[in-house]
């Protein structure tokens, strides 16, 4: 019996290839969704307020809108809303404010306390 070469079919490589590039683009979204993301703003009573996780922010002289978890924080010279809700009031006794977030939910704290959420 004679012995014969087999190709390796040219579609076997391109397969292996193409599943590493998923691979590290899957291993690349799992590391990117769960890097932290915090940062910081200015209240209108000159507090920063901490953020943990991701979130938008918008500042003008009548407010600071603060987008997280799916929730809205307004911070105005008298008052803190949560999705337009007040919870508190915001006068010279707040000296720390701290909202943790995530993509689909955000707690709020204010001088360590936690506010109730609203919904």
């Amino acid at each position: 019996m004679a012995e014969t070469k087999k190709r390796t079919a040219a579609v076997v490589p391109f397969a292996l290839g193409l599943g590493l590039i998923v691979l590290v683009a899957l291993g690349a979204m799992v590391f990117f969704a769960s890097a932290s993301v915090s940062g910081t703003a200015t209240l209108p009573n000159g507090t920063i307020a901490t953020i943990n996780g991701p979130f938008s922010c918008s500042n003008n002289t009548a407010a600071t809108v603060i987008d997280a978890g799916g929730h809205v924080f307004e911070f105005t010279p008298t008052t803190v809303l949560v999705d337009k809700t007040p919870v508190a009031s915001l006068d010279s006794s707040v000296q720390k404010v701290e909202i943790d977030a995530s993509y689909w939910t955000a707690s709020l704290r204010i001088n360590g306390e936690q506010v109730p959420s609203v919904r």
